[in-house]
């Protein structure tokens, strides 16, 4: 359970709201930090069926106390980088701050066969 001066904390800091609402991961335009969006699914740990999630004091919880399919109360919260239209419903997104450690570069790497050239002959002489 989170403290009370975790809670003042957090209220202090930015809540990014103008930040990825087109795209999965940029700049904060209100602070600068880099965030990525990730979504999160709660599932029911016997029977796998998605259940409506919500976000109880930071932490993601499912909205029922008991699965509606096979009455479980155990579930498990699944973390994805993107969701089809399908699971808009189950799904509670967040805007996480990634760190400079975390980027992930693309980069390409290439390899050259070496020729065999013969030696230029350089014609010296008197004309």
């Amino acid at each position: 359970m989170k403290s009370l001066f975790d809670l003042f904390l957090r209220k202090s800091s930015c809540a990014h709201t103008h930040a990825l609402v087109s795209t999965n991961e940029g700049y904060c335009p209100d602070c600068g930090a880099y965030l990525k969006k990730y979504f999160y699914i709660v599932r029911c740990s016997c029977c796998e069926v998605k259940r409506e999630a919500k976000v109880y004091f930071g932490e993601i919880l499912p909205k029922e106390k008991f699965c509606t399919n096979c009455g479980s109360k155990e579930f498990y919260v699944e973390k994805l980088d993107a969701i089809s239209f399908i699971d808009i419903p189950y799904a509670v997104h967040t805007k996480e701050v990634i760190s400079q450690g975390e980027f992930e570069y693309a980069s390409a790497q290439v390899w050259v066969e070496r020729q065999e050239t013969k030696p230029l002959k350089y014609l010296t002489g008197s004309a």
